[in-house]
């Protein structure tokens, strides 16, 4: 899922429709500096994240050289994301949990300022133990913290996938204790056996005669085998993920795009419903970071105008789903 929806770089147009030379050339910087800052690997890592855990967060920050950053929060590293809307579903406040060094913080981001409120752990009970310090400006025109929240990428299918875990283990461990067959030897035999040319010799002395070796082999496992490939399938369905090994592959030619692209088509139909909803997180990145590169261009002195041009750029941003097949491939489909 995170190969399809992230394998290819953020799209850029610029919407202005009879652009100056000073917007071209704004716009160049932008994506200039938007590969020098590695944001479409900042938007991986977020997406990753995401379908990880749950929710993701991803702060945009000036470092203390005034330049534009930014950061991935994740509840895999200890930050709990706390988004507060109003009553219409607007973002109106995005706060931050974590412990450091024992002591608890919770940073609140609006639209101007930071607010940070700590409480060490050892606090008496009969206090809220809180302390608000003084707000700091966190010099952007918006929020700068953008969190998404959605799905894990295995949600659909996490009980199939428990109980393809619980009889693959089974599965092991009997093929380990009675996989490899065993000899069966029935009959009254010396306690030292004769050996001829190398070869244990085994003479039945009981009264009936019916001594008997053979060897036994174990039950096929066919059944079992096919259940779990079976289970596999169903996770794949589930999870719009298709697995494809070079088992898979038996042509003896090149496989072209198009056709491991027709075999994955689950996995592109759920990409493109993910860019839909991952719209948002776009337009955010690319209003933030435009802003916070406005403000470092005027404060490194490389141009002076640039919060007043930039404020004039009119850049849309999207998603592009990644296929397995070359630009070639697909204008020859068309």
């Amino acid at each position: 899922q995170l190969l399809h929806l992230t394998g290819n770089p953020m799209q850029f147009t610029m919407m202005e429709t009879n652009p100056t030379e000073t917007m071209q050339r704004n716009f160049t910087t932008f994506k200039q500096y938007w590969d020098i800052r590695n944001q479409d690997g900042m938007k991986n890592k977020m997406v990753d994240t995401q379908l990880s855990v749950g929710d993701a967060g991803l702060l945009y920050y000036f470092d203390y050289k005034g330049r534009i950053k930014s950061r991935i929060l994740s509840f895999a590293d200890g930050y709990v994301l706390c988004p507060h809307n109003d009553q219409n579903g607007d973002r109106i406040l995005e706060s931050v949990y974590y412990v450091k060094d024992d002591v608890e913080y919770i940073d609140s981001y609006d639209e101007t300022y930071m607010t940070r409120w700590t409480r060490n752990l050892e606090y008496d009970e009969t206090e809220t133990g809180w302390q608000r310090h003084e707000a700091v400006v966190h010099g952007f025109k918006e929020i700068p913290l953008i969190t998404k929240r959605g799905k894990v990428a295995w949600d659909g299918v996490q009980n199939i996938i428990e109980s393809y875990e619980i009889l693959y283990n089974v599965f092991n461990a009997i093929q380990r204790r009675f996989g490899w067959g065993l000899l069966y030897v029935k009959g009254k035999f010396k306690q030292n056996a004769e050996k001829i040319n190398g070869a244990v010799v085994l003479n039945d002395s009981s009264i009936e005669g019916k001594g008997d070796a053979k060897f036994l082999t174990p039950p096929n496992p066919e059944g079992t085998i096919e259940t779990l490939q079976l289970m596999l399938d169903s996770i794949q369905l589930g999870a719009s993920t298709t697995f494809i090994l070079p088992k898979d592959l038996k042509t003896g030619g090149e496989l072209a795009g198009i056709t491991v692209q027709l075999v994955q088509n689950q996995d592109i139909q759920n990409a493109l419903q993910k860019v839909i909803d991952w719209q948002n997180v776009a337009d955010k990145m690319t209003r933030l970071f435009k802003y916070g590169l406005s403000v470092e261009l005027v404060n490194n002195g490389e141009n002076e105008k640039a919060i007043t041009e930039f404020e004039e750029l009119d850049i849309a941003a999207c998603f592009k789903v990644w296929r397995p097949m070359n630009d070639y491939e697909y204008n020859q489909m068309i």
